[in-house]
């Protein structure tokens, strides 16, 4: 069994680079190609510029301290995310539709040229009115030229009409109605004799494009600094567009900060307006009031007779209280049947009472203290008993007495209440009058103060109100296109250099099939490739003729020297038998057995060609002379072994047997005994015996006889043979089916025959006529 090592995993980086290197004319013919590409792009497209303006967006305000503490922590803080959001609006579409309204961008004017039309942003020499609605227009889209004749005249032409002459100012009919041309004076004369065309598009459509066209990018990650950039072929129009966003972002920021102070203003106004009519109303009646009355100032005496009335309520509420205090006291004292401590400090205004209660708990106290180590008969208990009833008896009086006095100064504050009260009723109600209309007067009069004091305050909000952003830097003019030649070029070079590689690659990817002798030695690494046959091309010839100095000839040549210096190593004399075998069909094992057993022939070696593929014979594509019998006939046992030999036309020595016809069991027929005798006599009579066999991966019949041969030769063919294939040639030589077995790679191009590629066989494609040699 033949070992097979491991496929080392080393990159052969030579092998790598080799495709690309091999079809470099790909490169060249594709840099070319997209070098004349990028001069015609550059020759003929219109350049695009870029303004930029960076801008300032303000930091939020107002962040209560948790929320600083927790932007601290947090990757995005609270800017940031302002920040993000602010770059939304300035990208909304709402803006960029007031961008292209203020500007009146939907309408261009373009001079027509040559090959492209550039557009008239700056000065056109005219101006295009329509009659309709703008809410129309904005929405439609229409195209027109105009030829200007004169100062005063021109001709209006859409597509696929004839041209009409109108006047300046003249209504000119189209799709979208009646249009007015109006000339610019000072630009209209730089156009006489030239065509203008007019576009009008719809505003959503415009908007879109340039929306796609503008960029809002910070300058920095977390940074309120933002760069606002867009492209166009119009310079002027590229910085007109980003300034006029920037201003209308400003704008509209203002005027969202500025709604609720408006609103706020609005309301206070409506509100001064009605308490001013209403403060004058009320000054105008309390006028009224006094001089139809003929008051006087009577506040002070008024105020005095309020006065005392408050004091005497106050002293009556006093004495209730102090009544009421008395009556629970004297129902308390009358409803007690034992002794008991009484409440003291409960606010009555006699001094003796209070003593009296004092010294009565006193001795309830002693009473209390005496019960605990005697009895009730104790003569000291007895004693404080008469003495407690005695204090009681002396407080019921004081009771009685001190509820007749405040009865009697409850009475005459009562009266002395009535008395004020008369008083003040004296008070002409006129006066009560006046205090009603003062009254108003001081209401409408502070709301008055309050609203003029409000809305100095929102008028300093809304003067103090800055823009979300500041203006670092305007757009300007760049000057330079965005997309300059030396860029262009780089990118054509790019794309010239990465297409042909990405299709060697993508091709190199998906190709399965070998194409030289490395794809099989890859595969199996001990077996012997012992030639390598070049691709031959249609138009020339498949076989090979005496003295032919072809590469075919020679790769022939090749391959003889390489199988005799394998023969040689035998230790008889006898002919050598070689099997010519392939996976499937269509490898060239037939090319391959009939050019072999021709330059052997063509050497003077004694060749037997024998067509053993009886499934499906090739042999007769090469020889015209074939006969109608052969191997099948011979090992049905029809015919002997001298009755099937052959010789070849223009050959001397060169034999060839047949496959004969095409048997129903091919598989029992060659196990006949008579092949192996037929074996043994071409060794006997012949110096090599070349074996045409069927393909061993489809039938069995190869592996079958294999033990007649003294050598198997295989044959894959480049470009055809799938890599998969090459496990069933490993296992074969594994196992050692088939002897002393070698492979041939057959139909390899130039470029892949290694130094035959770069040397050549040109000294041997002289042609024949010059030199004609006869080795014979």
């Amino acid at each position: 069994m033949n070992e097979i090592p491991i496929k080392s995993s080393k990159i052969n980086v030579k092998e790598l680079i080799r495709p690309y290197v091999k079809n470099w004319y790909w490169f060249v013919i594709s840099l070319l190609l997209f070098g004349l590409l990028a001069y015609a792009y550059l020759r003929y497209s219109k350049p695009v510029f870029m303004a930029q303006s960076t801008i300032m967006i303000a930091e939020e305000e107002k962040v209560s301290p948790e929320a600083s503490i927790l932007e601290g922590l947090s990757p995005e803080s609270f800017n940031s995310k302002k920040v993000d959001g602010e770059i939304q609006v300035l990208r909304s579409r709402e803006l960029m539709q007031q961008v292209v309204e203020e500007l009146g961008l939907n309408v261009q004017y373009f001079a027509t040229g040559r090959i492209n039309d550039s557009e008239i942003y700056s000065n056109p020499p005219f101006k295009v009115n329509y009659l309709q609605p703008d809410s129309i227009i904005n929405n439609s889209s229409s195209a027109f030229e105009i030829r200007v004749l004169s100062n005063t005249s021109f001709e209006y032409s859409t597509e696929g009409k004839t041209p009409k002459k109108y006047l300046f100012g003249e209504n000119v009919p189209n799709r979208l109605g009646n249009t007015i041309l109006i000339p610019r004076e000072e630009h209209i004369k730089n156009y006489i004799g030239a065509v203008v065309k007019v576009k009008v598009s719809p505003l959503s459509a415009i908007r879109e494009y340039y929306r796609d066209k503008l960029a809002v990018t910070p300058m920095e990650k977390s940074s309120n600094i933002i760069s606002v950039s867009l492209t166009d072929q119009v310079q002027k129009k590229a910085v007109d567009i980003v300034n006029k966003l920037v201003e209308i972002y400003n704008e509209n920021s203002i005027e969202q900060k500025n709604s609720v102070a408006i609103t706020t203003s609005e309301f206070i106004d409506e509100r001064i307006k009605l308490v001013a009519s209403d403060l004058s109303e009320v000054d105008l009646t309390k006028e009224h009031f006094k001089v139809g009355n003929k008051l006087t100032d009577i506040t002070s005496e008024a105020g005095i007779f309020l006065e005392t009335g408050a004091q005497t309520e106050q002293n009556l509420i006093q004495v209730g209280t102090e009544l009421n205090t008395v009556n629970f006291m004297s129902e308390y004292v009358e409803d007690q049947n034992r002794y008991e401590l009484l409440p003291t400090n409960i606010g009555l205004s006699d001094p003796n009472l209070s003593t009296i209660t004092s010294k009565y708990n006193e001795l309830i106290l002693e009473r209390q203290r005496l019960l605990k180590t005697s009895g009730e008969n104790n003569p000291i208990v007895v004693q404080l008993d008469q003495q407690l009833s005695g204090l009681k008896s002396s407080m019921r009086q004081s009771l009685g007495n001190l509820k007749s006095t405040l009865g009697i100064k409850a009475r005459n504050l009562r009266a002395q209440e009535g008395l004020i009260n008369s008083r003040i009723s004296s008070v002409p109600g006129q006066e009560r009058k006046n205090r009603d209309i003062q009254r108003q007067q001081d209401i409408k009069e502070a709301i008055y103060l309050y609203l003029l004091q409000k809305r100095e305050e929102s008028a300093i909000s809304m003067a103090a109100t800055s823009p979300n952003a500041t203006v670092i830097e305007p757009a300007y003019n760049s000057y330079n296109p965005v997309s300059s030649g030396k860029k262009i070029y780089m990118g054509a070079a790019f794309l010239g250099l990465l297409i042909p590689f990405g299709f060697i690659y993508i091709k190199r990817l998906f190709d399965t099939k070998i194409h030289k002798k490395a794809d099989v030695l890859d595969e199996i690494p001990n077996i012997s490739v012992i030639a390598q046959l070049p691709h031959i091309e249609k138009r020339l010839e498949k076989t090979i003729k005496i003295n032919d100095r072809s590469v075919l000839a020679e790769s022939f040549r090749v391959l003889r020297t390489n199988i005799d210096y394998m023969i040689n190593k035998k230790t008889n004399d006898k002919g050598e038998v070689i099997y010519i075998t392939s996976s499937i069909k269509g490898e060239g094992k037939s090319f391959v057995s009939y050019n072999l057993a021709s330059i052997y022939a063509y050497s003077n070696k004694k060749v037997l060609l024998v067509g053993a593929d009886i499934r499906k014979p090739s042999l007769s594509h090469f020889i015209k002379n074939s006969s109608k019998i052969g191997l099948s006939e011979y090992l049905h046992g029809d015919v002997d072994v001298e009755d099937i030999i052959k010789p070849v036309l223009s050959f001397s020595d060169l034999d060839v047997i047949q496959s004969g016809k095409i048997p129903p069991n091919s598989a029992e027929l060659l196990m006949n005994k008579r092949l192996g005798e037929l074996f043994d006599y071409a060794r006997e009579h012949y110096d090599i015996i070349i074996v045409d066999t069927a393909p061993s991966m489809m039938v069995t019949d190869t592996v079958m006889i294999g033990a007649h041969a003294d050598r198997a030769i295989y044959i894959v063919r480049a470009g055809y043979t799938d890599r998969s294939l090459l496990g069933f040639v490993k296992e074969l030589y594994k196992d050692q089916k088939l002897k002393n077995m070698a492979v041939i790679v057959n139909d390899v191009k130039s470029a892949e025959l290694g130094y035959g590629t770069r040397y050549g066989y040109g000294y041997m494609m002289e042609p024949t006529k010059k030199r004609r040699l006869s080795f014979r």
